[in-house]
């Protein structure tokens, strides 16, 4: 498994960021690291771990597979996902001749600048503010499976949402579907 460390102190979220610029420089270095193929990437951010460092929650990460350390913790959006049995929420995109393919309907020209958007201009509906992301993990799709609807009692997702919601196909080696994890540096 990969861990990858990009310098990025100019991104910020005190004010708009420059989504491209920042999102060129963070698709440059995982152009330059990860082989051509199929990925899945989940964003996170340091902030929304009170009490851990992010060397502690790399740490973590690396050792289960996944972000998700304490099962009393809900994950965002958790009661719009009720009717889900999931694991994470993650994104997808693909290599291919060691360019990022760019995806028609991201907001901007970069994965990771579409990230950033994402976190700047939604976030603040589902959390109350705009966050940094500080690290991205990236899984390999063909150990994930797209979440199935468990509880038919409780209301769908909007579809729009559905196709971000997975879970692991080996819920005792969850690590073995991490391929790679990206420290966006502050």
């Amino acid at each position: 498994m990969k861990i990858i460390k990009v310098p990025l102190q100019q991104y910020s979220i005190s004010k708009k960021p420059d989504y491209d610029l920042l999102g060129s420089i963070v698709d440059k270095a995982i152009e330059k690291e990860f082989p051509d193929g199929k990925y899945l990437v989940r964003a996170i951010s340091i902030d929304e771990h009170i009490g851990i460092t992010i060397d502690q929650l790399i740490r973590k990460i690396v050792e289960l597979g996944t972000d998700k350390y304490d099962p009393n913790r809900k994950p965002v959006a958790h009661d719009d996902f009720l009717a889900y049995d999931y694991d994470i929420q993650a994104g997808s995109f693909e290599i291919k001749d060691k360019r990022i393919v760019p995806d028609a309907e991201n907001e901007c020209d970069t994965l990771f600048g579409t990230t950033i958007y994402n976190f700047y201009v939604n976030t603040p509906f589902d959390r109350g503010c705009a966050v940094r992301i500080d690290l991205l993990l990236f899984y390999d799709p063909k150990q994930l499976v797209q979440a199935e609807v468990t509880n038919l009692k409780q209301k769908r997702a909007r579809p729009e949402l559905e196709q971000f919601l997975f879970k692991f196909k080996n819920q005792t080696d969850k690590k073995s579907a991490l391929i790679g994890l990206v420290q966006i540096e502050r």
